[in-house]
């Protein structure tokens, strides 16, 4: 092979890698939040019938969907769960005088495991944040419903 040759398919490789790499982080971040979508709105459903202390002691509740999280990480003692890029947490819903459970889920790094936020209550359903700054990331930066108007959103077919 002539060095021309070489030099050629080197370059045409890396604008195939310069090309896929984005894309693939794209998809990588899309399906964390598929998948913290799902795992939220599986949680509300135990959340009505369970008044637990914990994700952890929801979970251990629930063989079936513990099963299908067996990745998943507890902190704190069980109050977070982590998975795929995403926390996850189970709480009385704050303001709720009949001590009603909320669920929320935000990205463990915004921007780089996942973006968007979600919180679910009894009384509000299921909402959704772009997260486009970033506010929630992390351990200690859970969503709350308050916010600047129009930041919260009902996630459609939920």
């Amino acid at each position: 092979m002539r060095a021309a040759d070489v030099l050629t398919l080197a370059a045409v490789g890396l604008v195939v890698l310069l090309v896929s790499l984005p894309r693939l982080r794209d998809l990588a971040l899309r399906e964390n939040e598929s998948d913290a979508l799902w795992l939220t709105q599986r949680l509300s459903e135990l959340a009505t019938v369970r008044e637990p202390r914990s994700v952890q002691e929801l979970l251990e509740a629930a063989p079936d969907l513990r099963r299908q999280i067996d990745d998943a990480q507890y902190l704190e003692g069980g109050r977070l769960l982590r998975r795929h890029g995403y926390a996850f947490e189970v709480l009385a819903q704050p303001g709720a005088p009949d001590g009603s459970l909320a669920v929320r889920a935000w990205p463990w790094h915004a921007g780089r495991t996942g973006g968007s936020a979600f919180v679910w209550t009894a009384s509000g359903g299921l909402l959704g944040s772009a997260n486009r700054a970033g506010r929630w990331s992390g351990e200690r930066a859970p969503p709350t419903e308050a916010g600047a108007a129009g930041e919260w959103a009902a996630v459609a077919g939920h």
